[in-house]
């Protein structure tokens, strides 16, 4: 089904590759290009009645990281599915530390077919 998804990375060659592959898939796309404007962009689509039930976020970001975007997030809105993309995915999975609120971590780029898989297993709970 079609998303509403907000993308939150410092890095812009990513978001603009993110963003154009979701919307190719359907989806409507937001960006934010750092963990502060991503966190203002979620609660005033939500305060206007247009609620992201996805939210992508980096992990290393300047002055907020991914952590305080995902604890924010799901302070706020506990429904919403949180990804994280790191270059640390596997390591953060073996030893167990993925920080509370995200509900998946992907590897950094990630592979379109494990972004759509869990964008399919999470949204399979919810409806968009």
């Amino acid at each position: 089904g079609r998303l509403r998804i907000l993308i939150i990375d410092d890095d812009p060659l990513l978001l603009n590759s993110l963003r154009d592959a979701l919307e190719s898939d359907g989806h409507e796309v937001v960006s934010a290009g750092g963990g502060q404007l991503g966190i203002n962009a979620f609660v005033e689509s939500h305060a206007d009645g247009k609620p992201f039930p996805v939210v992508i976020t980096d992990l290393g970001m300047p002055h907020v990281d991914g952590r305080k975007v995902a604890s924010t997030i799901k302070a706020s809105v506990p429904s919403t599915v949180v990804l994280m993309l790191t270059g640390w995915g596997r390591r953060l999975v073996a030893e167990g530390d993925i920080p509370p609120g995200v509900d998946e971590i992907l590897s950094k780029p990630p592979k379109l077919a494990d972004l759509r898989a869990a964008l399919s297993a999470h949204m399979g709970n919810h409806t968009a």
